[in-house]
């Protein structure tokens, strides 16, 4: 499980250092942006398989958004190109192809991301720095799925105590 080899790592290292979560003031995420994952929010367990950068599965849904005229305005709000390379076709994929997920989806849930790791879905405007949502009803995505976007630092919260001996923030994110 990836989760407990990062905080094997994560553990192992304060220990070869002596350090305690008090001595650590804060720390920070990154991760793979174009990549595509969605989590149940009740068992933390994702409810696909990660849809990489490289898929090209979306790209005859891409070429129907642009048959539509769309790539403009697509341009214009996100600054990307429509292509499949972006996460947002491919959370349109998940949430049409995996049953229960749009049902699951459209419950919402909690969290946050950065701008950094929101500028590369293709569903967020950088000019209004928000989900946009004529892009979110064309992909047919439900807004309350979505982290709320935030700046890359800042306090996000804390680990959880039990983890890594004591709450440490979380003050960064970038992908």
């Amino acid at each position: 499980e990836i989760w407990a080899t990062q905080l094997g790592v994560a553990v192992e290292a304060m220990q070869k250092i002596g350090a305690t979560a008090a001595d650590i003031a804060a720390i920070g995420i990154t991760n793979q942006r174009e990549t595509a994952i969605v989590w149940d929010k009740v068992t933390g367990e994702p409810i696909h398989h990660a849809i990489v950068w490289q898929c090209r599965r979306t790209s005859e849904y891409c070429d129907s958004l642009k048959a539509k005229g769309l790539t403009d305005s697509f341009r214009a709000k996100t600054g990307l190109v429509i292509d499949a390379y972006f996460s947002g076709t491919k959370v349109h994929w998940l949430l049409e192809n995996v049953p229960g997920a749009r049902e699951r989806a459209e419950r919402g849930e909690v969290h946050v991301t950065d701008y950094s790791n929101a500028s590369r879905t293709m569903l967020f405007n950088i000019n209004t720095l928000q989900w946009d949502d004529e892009i979110l009803k064309e992909l047919n995505i439900p807004r309350c799925m979505l982290p709320t976007p935030m700046p890359s630092s800042c306090i996000y919260g804390e680990t959880d105590p039990a983890l890594l001996g004591g709450p440490i923030k979380i003050a960064g994110a970038a992908g």
